[in-house]
């Protein structure tokens, strides 16, 4: 798992300079601070979405909506927990750290 959080945490740190680069057309410590916090949000609201989703929060209302909208068996129908990945443990890790990475960077700015 060590290994996957090391490859998120890349991928989202990578994808944050991209960013940085494309929009502010320089690597500077605001515009990564700025960046980092966007995208270091939206991928904490993804994994803890998808966390919310796993908990079976939904199944009742996807299976009434499935009941309702659809003509499968009963056989054929699957909760909505079983739809979603299993593993978000990852992803939700590496947006912490992004996070606390874009803290650093505030406090570096600020001193």
């Amino acid at each position: 798992m060590l290994k996957k959080v090391f490859l998120w945490v890349g991928i989202l740190q990578l994808l944050i300079i991209i960013i940085t680069l494309f929009m502010y057309k320089k690597l500077e410590l605001l515009s990564y601070i700025n960046v980092a916090f966007v995208i270091g949000s939206i991928f904490l609201l993804i994994s803890l979405t998808l966390f919310v989703i796993k908990g079976r929060f939904f199944d009742i209302v996807f299976f009434s909506f499935q009941n309702i909208f659809s003509r499968m068996e009963d056989k054929d129908r699957s909760p909505l927990s079983k739809l979603v990945p299993q593993n978000y443990s990852a992803l939700f890790i590496a947006s912490i750290v992004t996070i606390i990475i874009m803290l650093a960077a505030l406090l570096l700015q600020t001193s």
